[in-house]
């Protein structure tokens, strides 16, 4: 069973971390027919304040999370407890940022940022995800907020990284959303910014690094 929702700005034509979304329901069903909203993950919340282990320098410097927990539950996709604070969408300024690539460092991200370019319409996020295996796969735990209306979900992915292109392949989701086949990305050891373009519409979400989980 699909259920289409328009996100602007974590997956545009569906929803998407960046994303427009189509949502798959069901654990197990690979969804990568789909661009929705991009979604974004982390930052370094391992300041004085203290956030989900290590310090900045060791948020830099630590491509690896040794002693990560493994995620994946058979009946919901993962155990990713969403500890993101609600994000709303705001309208891009100026030009859409172009995208670098970079390094995706393994660690715990939280959505700070939904935009988009080309429209003034778009949907929220509150948005956790897990970056694991050496950047090799993705745990997605959250939802996306539009208006009243709230579409969370939960989704696995295996990543691959083709110059400034993030490709994913999904292997469980829940939900109504669609994880994007490909994200244009820009990764920094303290945040990641996923996005989709949909004619002139580019859409965009910003992740913090917290730390390792």
């Amino acid at each position: 069973m699909h259920i289409k929702t328009q996100l602007q700005g974590l997956f545009p034509g569906r929803v998407a971390l960046v994303l427009a979304l189509t949502v798959t329901i069901g654990c197990g069903s690979n969804s990568s027919g789909g661009t929705p909203d991009a979604a974004t993950v982390l930052s370094p919340a391992d300041s004085a304040a203290g956030g989900a282990g290590g310090s900045p320098a060791d948020a830099a410097s630590a491509v690896t999370c040794p002693g990560a927990p493994d995620f994946t539950v058979a009946s919901e996709c993962n155990s990713v407890v969403n500890s993101a604070p609600s994000v709303d969408f705001s309208p891009g300024t100026g030009s859409p940022p172009s995208f670098s690539g970079g390094t995706v460092v393994d660690g715990l991200y939280v959505a700070s940022k939904a935009e988009a370019w080309g429209t003034t319409t778009g949907t929220g996020r509150r948005l956790t995800l897990v970056v694991a295996g050496n950047g090799s796969k993705i745990f997605w735990a959250g939802d996306v907020l539009s208006g009243t209306t709230t579409s969370s979900f939960r989704a696995n992915t295996t990543v691959s990284v083709s110059g400034n292109q993030l490709l994913q392949t999904t292997t469980c989701s829940t939900g109504t959303v669609t994880i994007p086949s490909a994200l244009s990305y820009t990764a920094t050891p303290t945040e990641m910014v996923f996005a989709t373009t949909s004619g002139s519409i580019v859409t965009a979400t910003t992740y913090t690094r917290q730390g390792c989980p």
